[in-house]
């Protein structure tokens, strides 16, 4: 993503609560970054939340799922850049 993006992110817990019990909660949290979340919804074992990247470099979120009798965690990993600074991608230098 580019820095001053805000883009919403899902996750389908529906293959797990199938398994296990209905979800009755989904916790995201930014563990490590400058991006914000918000507007967390969960309908039908689907978790989405609006993530704003107002600085550029590394966020790491965990979204964790919640029933009565068990707990999941995924992660997401996402690098915000800044396209107007220059940055060194796989050996390639380009330039915003």
């Amino acid at each position: 993503v580019s820095k001053g993006d805000a883009v919403t992110y899902s996750f389908d817990f529906t293959p797990w609560q199938e398994d296990n019990h209905t979800i009755t909660s989904v916790t995201w949290t930014l563990e490590s970054g400058s991006a914000a979340i918000s507007g967390n919804t969960l309908t039908s074992g689907v978790a989405s939340s609006l993530v704003t990247f107002s600085d550029s470099g590394r966020n790491i979120i965990s979204v964790l799922a919640t029933s009565a009798t068990e707990k999941k965690k995924v992660w997401l990993e996402i690098y915000a850049r800044d396209q107007q600074l220059s940055f060194n991608d796989y050996g390639m230098q380009q330039n915003g």
